[in-house]
């Protein structure tokens, strides 16, 4: 990797003398040495009953939605349904037979990707019936992820949360700057534990976390990562309670829809001044609600998937 004295363009001075000792004040932390250096880590572990769904279903329902056939919107689709066409492949006597023939043979045979693309080309990609897939392929592919940052283009990711299956608990590892320089090593650990699970799990992901993470790998050199399915829950939440609930905001999804308001915990715009805070008084008190909030939205967003999916699937 480069050296980060020219990976970083700073918006305000953040430069350091750190100290390595005083990190036992922070509980559960250790040091985890890498070929890029040395940065900060914690696991912890929650435990959430099993829940899974065939992916036979998800794939039916998917076969019943007409609206991905190019010229069939929600008022034909409708007067199709009243007729007993309820199946794509039930539009084999109309002029949509060949599209809703050749949709209907990807659903049936090709690999959730290709159904996700399927509906992408219909304008469709973030519908919140392909979050079935979540629960009917191996829960231990996926890979729950947040990050936190200074709040500026191009400056570092200071905490990178991870979370991901074993059995019933989901292993929340965390990977935490004690200074800018630990960048690399952190970095390298989540690449690695990336290019362990096919699938990625977000909350806003698409638009910041994934692309922010291989704007950083870009910048050192490192190839970009390309989840195979990536389930951002924003869009999803918009489309099944944005009329229900005051705003998106993952916080307010918590409290109204998974019925978890948060007490004491930081708020996301309050990270890059703790961390600021922190780098120009070594006080590693500053870096403990930040790891708590991290670990919180990591361990949500599973908890919100399932939520997710309970509401599509039953």
């Amino acid at each position: 990797m480069q050296t980060l004295s020219k990976a970083f363009r700073p918006g305000i001075f953040l430069k350091t003398n750190p100290s390595k000792a005083g990190y036992g004040e922070i509980p559960g932390t250790y040091e985890i040495e890498t070929p890029e250096g040395v940065c900060l880590a914690k696991k912890t572990t929650w435990n959430y009953s099993d829940y899974c769904i065939s992916e036979e279903r998800v794939r039916d329902l998917c076969m019943r939605e007409l609206t991905l056939v190019q010229g069939i919107g929600p008022r034909r689709a409708f007067e199709l349904r009243r007729k007993g066409c309820m199946f794509l492949t039930d539009l084999g006597d109309t002029c949509w037979k060949d599209s809703a023939s050749e949709i209907a043979d990807v659903i049936e045979n090709d690999t959730p990707k290709d159904i996700c693309r399927i509906f992408h080309e219909a304008h469709r990609g973030n519908d919140p019936l392909l979050l079935g897939f979540s629960h009917a392929l191996p829960k231990e592919d996926l890979l729950y992820f947040d990050i936190e940052t200074l709040g500026m283009f191009h400056s570092p990711i200071i905490l990178f949360g991870c979370g991901f299956w074993k059995e019933n608990e989901l292993t929340v590892v965390q990977y935490l700057l004690r200074d800018i320089k630990d960048e690399p090593a952190a970095l390298y650990m989540t690449n690695q534990i990336f290019r362990e699970h096919s699938h990625v799990v977000t909350f806003n992901g698409k638009g910041f976390d994934v692309p922010y993470l291989n704007n950083r790998l870009s910048y050192y050199g490192e190839r970009t990562l390309s989840p195979n399915l990536h389930f951002d829950l924003l869009y999803p939440t918009r489309r099944l309670y944005g009329r229900d609930i005051p705003d998106c905001c993952l916080g307010t999804v918590e409290k109204y829809i998974l019925q978890r308001p948060r007490t004491d915990d930081l708020p996301g715009y309050l990270v890059p001044i703790y961390y600021q805070d922190y780098l120009r008084t070594q006080n590693v008190s500053k870096l403990i609600p930040i790891i708590e909030h991290n670990e919180l939205d990591v361990a949500n967003l599973a908890l919100l998937l399932r939520t997710e999916c309970e509401a599509i699937y039953g």
